[in-house]
């Protein structure tokens, strides 16, 4: 009798363990885990690959924080390629200026002027980078807000860049 329960629970157990590797499992789960909205700029290669990561998924959002405050006009190749590639898909871009101390806001077409032409020189050198990278298609569907602050010697430098996911 005793042989005859300790065969019917090792049957039970194998058909157990048989049964659970034969599940199927519903495909490869996509960790929101990788998503980041916030790829703080550092000019690497791994920052193309996390902010296209970032891009590509469900994020409303994605802040670009600079580590170096740079002028606008000499913003970094890699920075300006991202920028002309939201241009080229249909994205807009918009340069938010820091509030003046007296409250007021004076606008200096110049310094957007050079923003839009400095992207525009990139365009010859981000259709290269798109030939080595297909990083760029993440762009598509997005708009940028590049947001500009007062140094510390009252000179307009880049803060950080938003991708934002457009509304059509």
């Amino acid at each position: 009798m005793e042989k005859i329960n300790l065969r019917i629970l090792g049957l039970l157990t194998l058909s157990s363990v048989l049964l659970l590797c034969a599940c199927e499992t519903t495909g490869p789960v996509v960790s929101t885990g990788d998503l980041k909205p916030v790829v703080a700029f550092v000019d690497i290669d791994q920052f193309d690959k996390d902010l296209s990561q970032s891009l590509n998924g469900q994020l409303a959002q994605v802040e670009v924080p600079f580590y170096d405050h740079t002028s606008p006009n000499k913003m970094p190749d890699r920075m300006k390629t991202w920028l002309n590639h939201v241009e080229l898909t249909g994205g807009h871009i918009i340069v938010e200026e820091p509030p003046s101390s007296s409250g007021v806001t004076a606008k200096n077409p110049f310094l957007i002027f050079s923003i839009i032409n400095a992207i525009k020189t990139m365009s010859d050198a981000s259709k290269k980078a798109s030939q080595e990278k297909n990083y760029f298609s993440a762009t598509k569907g997005h708009d940028v807000k590049v947001v500009l602050k007062k140094n510390s010697e009252n000179e307009s430098v880049v803060e950080k860049i938003i991708f934002v996911k457009s509304a059509s």
